[in-house]
């Protein structure tokens, strides 16, 4: 046992339990324990997890490529901002700000950054990584102290982290998952849903079989309200593994998409050594969109890692009659990991906002801009 599930065994014993939300918020965000907020979070081929960051920089290079067409979108401003919020080392806003230096200098030179924060520790790693470009770049503790901006937010597996309840249906209703003490150990009971929000939003699940467990995140909304008062004109630009909730709704997800990840490996106990290992779940991209019109967003594209960035590759991929020089090469064998159907290509998905009527961005030549498009997206 460790020490940050014997500082909730504690609580438990004395208070009661605890929605999943909270334990989450905890296990990840504890200032001492949690698995991001005390640095313990690892990423790449020796860490507990892979994103398509570190599989190399052409994810960077390829976003910095959309991110020049939405600059011209906007009128070429002398001056824009791109903000990044959960950007871990620094190594994917390096990745634009390499690209953009190399492929599109005047755009390059009118881009400040701004990097929302909350921890030191990666700050220290972001402020290393990014020393090149250490005059472009702001750093912010959270949203809260953003300013007004015209540009882009954007994130890689940012909406995943972000805490939910786990609900179970019965014949009758959704009762919460909650967590408890039982004995020396962490387990799950059901509770009657008390919170009015949680209430609400279950209201809007569909029919469910008896036993059928799924994930609801609040907190996005509360994030898309913050951003709405920031961003004057521009886009969010979100990418993560997810599906529509006709998707997630399916018989074979009866348990949930929930997991924790520790060494590459899924671990099915999501309550084991809190701190840890990671927690996280598939994005509902259908609720997500909801509280996003819900909040006065416009849908300006949603569809998959493969389709956004075939969308992309001719404006930076040579040819193909001419010869590829070996880093050429080495582009394209990324371009297949981030892009492949069994790789990253289809389970991962590219979500976008705009403020105002803004016109349609290359990396979603094939994806749809509303509501009935995303429900049509199903995958099995």
């Amino acid at each position: 046992m460790n020490s940050l599930e014997q500082t909730l065994l504690t609580r438990l014993q004395s208070a009661g339990p605890i929605s999943f939300a909270e334990f989450m918020d905890t296990a990840l965000y504890d200032r001492l324990h949690g698995y991001y907020a005390s640095g313990k979070a690892s990423i790449g081929g020796h860490g507990d997890f892979v994103t398509a960051v570190s599989s190399g920089p052409l994810f960077g290079r390829l976003l910095a490529r959309q991110f020049q067409e939405m600059w011209t979108l906007l009128g070429s401003p002398g001056s824009w901002v791109l903000v990044e919020q959960g950007a871990f080392d620094g190594r994917l806003c390096c990745d634009i700000l390499e690209g953009l230096h190399e492929n599109a200098p005047r755009c390059f030179e009118a881009t400040n950054i701004h990097l929302v924060e909350p921890f030191s520790q990666f700050q220290l790693r972001q402020e290393a990584t990014l020393k090149p470009f250490a005059a472009k770049i702001t750093w912010h503790r959270s949203l809260d102290t953003l300013p007004e901006f015209t540009g882009v937010h954007y994130s890689n597996e940012l909406l995943d982290a972000f805490a939910f309840h786990i609900v179970r249906r019965t014949e009758k209703q959704w009762l919460e998952l909650k967590v408890t003490a039982q004995g020396r150990s962490l387990a799950f009971t059901p509770h009657p849903i008390r919170d009015p929000a949680l209430i609400a939003r279950t209201r809007e699940l569909p029919a469910a079989e008896p036993g059928f467990t799924t994930e609801v995140c609040l907190t996005h909304l509360e994030w898309l309200q913050k951003l709405s008062r920031k961003l004057i004109s521009g886009w969010v630009l979100a990418f993560d593994y997810g599906m529509s909730q006709q998707e997630i709704f399916l018989p074979h997800r009866k348990n949930g998409t929930a997991s924790a990840y520790h060494s590459h490996q899924r671990e099915t106990n999501l309550l084991a050594r809190p701190g840890d290992q990671d927690l996280t779940a598939h994005v509902n991209f259908s609720a997500l969109t909801r509280d996003a019109h819900a909040t006065g967003w416009n849908l300006a594209g949603y569809t998959d890692q493969h389709h956004f960035f075939t969308g992309l590759a001719p404006l930076h991929f040579k040819d193909a009659t001419e010869k590829l020089s070996v880093p050429q090469q080495r582009e394209l064998l990324m371009f297949r990991t981030i892009t492949h159907p069994q790789l990253m290509g289809i389970q991962f998905k590219a979500w976008c906002l705009s403020q105002g009527s803004l016109p349609g961005l290359r990396g979603f030549t094939h994806a749809s801009r509303s509501m009935s498009g995303l429900e049509a997206s199903q995958q099995t």
